[in-house]
């Protein structure tokens, strides 16, 4: 996919409505100049509010950003800035995925294409990496630059085919796509990445041991010597975009060579969806191969599909259902019936509006409203009545308090090791540890003990401490093993209940060290 520059005035009002026919339309939620650069992904933690795009990167700065709209308002500040971002042709800081926890672990991915060699992860310039970030401890508004941890890399040698969709599937696991690096054949042999849908679980498996993830037991590919464990299905060319369906089909937008864009959607565990031995249906059945639910003919209006999501507000008419995407090269949106024999493709009834840029993307917040992203701007998918809300609401009500917990990620090793809670109504806060000491030349055993933070009552909206103390004679042998070699980590939870009878909890992970010799 090659980026195309389109030149206009973009407009801060409603734009782009549709006909009452169709049941939706586009409004503009993002002001002018708000953006230093493309907007290329839009996602939102499970049961939050708040929509977190991504900027693909600025060529000068090779920094790529994560940004923050929150009740309708674009925050000034980023969320995440991310260094060494390549952005030759389409490379970039291409896509975020929070972790199905992220409520309680802070976790949360992004997958962008290496600059040059010479940063913390090694590599070369060109390299595609997922990297696991945590929220910082302090604000929710803010992750903490210093959590980066590697989870995936492989190298990557043109500046197109890149891929970069990922996403947490309804199994838990993350689903990530990349092209076939300008080289059709890669798609089909399994041991490489490159043309494939990839399954991993990313959370950390062993510490600071070598591996950086897992590969769930049952992904098609574990068993067969030669391949990529990772592979989850293959046989594209550059899938883009994807999503998962209400349903959990996963849906794919492929985007095309000379002659086809397609959408290819199911339950594609062990599918070869055909590239390049097929551009769109293949001329002669093959039962090896998945053939697309739908193709459309790929010319100089029709160059790039781009994948998006299912409609699933009922308020929209006859777009209610049904699954809506669009194409680089044409402001005109399209829909998709992912049921119906030969998809039933139609028309959205609306566009990008005229001076709103060119499509990049689409997204879907955790509510299951849909978004269409621009060069210039967010625009949201609204019902055409006069409500304008144009999405459901979130499956489980939002409770009326609100509950953080506050853990550091490093603490010196000292006489108590302090936490802190804070409620939006009155409340009780207790806390409880798992310390653990590992092995090192000198102690042949790890050794785990148990903490407990005293109850403490808090304040409405006031953030309080809570204390682990620790006896002299445990410091000090803490102290000794950090000396030693040995990784000392508390693993803490923050329980908290409402006045009210609501509650909530947080957990995290301390690394205990050292005092600095002075």
């Amino acid at each position: 996919m090659k980026w195309i520059v389109v030149a206009g005035v973009a407009l801060a009002c409603l734009l782009g409505m549709a006909d009452a026919s169709f049941g939706a339309g586009l409004k503009r939620i993002t002001p002018e100049e708000y953006f230093g650069s493309d907007p290329v992904f839009l996602t939102s933690p499970p049961g939050d509010s708040r929509l977190f795009v991504v900027e693909r990167g600025d060529s000068s700065t090779h920094q790529g950003m994560v940004r923050i709209i929150e009740n309708g308002q674009p925050l000034a500040e980023p969320f995440l800035t991310v260094d060494n971002v390549g952005l030759e042709n389409e490379r970039g800081l291409m896509s975020l995925a929070f972790a199905p926890d992220y409520a309680t672990s802070g976790l949360f991915y992004v997958f962008y294409v290496v600059n040059e060699s010479g940063d913390a992860f090694g590599g070369d310039g060109g390299d595609i990496r997922i990297v696991e970030y945590q929220v910082s401890a302090g604000d929710p508004d803010k992750a903490d630059p210093a959590s980066a941890r590697l989870v995936f890399s492989t190298p990557h040698y043109t500046t197109y085919h890149q891929g970069s969709w990922m996403a947490f599937g309804p199994d838990g696991h993350l689903y990530f796509t990349i092209g076939d690096d300008g080289y059709g054949p890669n798609a089909q042999l399994k041991d490489n990445y490159f043309g494939k849908i990839m399954r991993i679980d990313p959370a950390d498996p062993d510490g600071n041991g070598p591996a950086s993830h897992t590969v769930p037991a049952d992904n098609p590919f574990v068993a067969e010597a030669g391949t990529r464990p990772e592979i989850y299905a293959y046989g594209l060319r550059n899938p883009f975009r994807a999503s998962f369906a209400p349903d959990g089909r996963l849906v794919v937008g492929d985007v095309g060579n000379a002659t086809w864009e397609e959408i290819n959607a199911g339950y594609l565990k062990g599918a070869n969806l055909g590239w390049p031995t097929c551009e769109g249906f293949c001329t002669s059945p093959n039962p090896l191969l998945t053939d697309p639910i739908h193709s459309y003919a790929h010319d100089a209006s029709n160059c790039a599909v781009i994948g998006g999501y299912v409609l699933q507000d009922p308020g929209m008419g006859s777009l209610a259902g049904r699954y809506l995407y669009g194409d680089l090269c044409n402001p005109n949106l399209r829909t998709l019936d992912l049921d119906a024999a030969g998809a039933d493709p139609k028309p959205a009834g609306f566009r990008i509006p005229a001076g709103g840029g060119t499509l990049r993307s689409f997204g879907e917040d955790s509510a299951g409203c849909v978004y269409a992203l621009t060069s210039l701007a967010v625009f949201r998918v609204v019902s055409d009545t006069a409500t304008g809300s144009g999405c459901p609401g979130p499956a489980d009500a939002v409770p009326a308090a609100t509950y953080n917990s506050f853990i550091p990620h490093r603490q010196v090793i000292g006489k108590r090791i302090t936490v802190a809670a804070k409620c939006s109504i009155a409340c009780a806060a207790s806390a409880t540890a798992k310390v653990r000491i590992s092995r090192n030349r000198f102690r042949r055993n790890q050794t785990v003990f148990n903490l407990k933070a005293g109850t403490r009552n808090l304040i409405a909206g006031t953030r309080s401490s809570l204390f682990f103390r620790l006896p002299s004679a445990r410091v000090a042998t803490m102290k000794k093993a950090a000396g030693n070699g040995s990784r000392v980590t508390a693993w803490v939870k923050v329980s908290m209940t409402g006045e009210d009878g609501s509650g909530g909890s947080g957990s995290g992970q301390i690394r205990l060290t050292r005092p600095v010799s002075r």
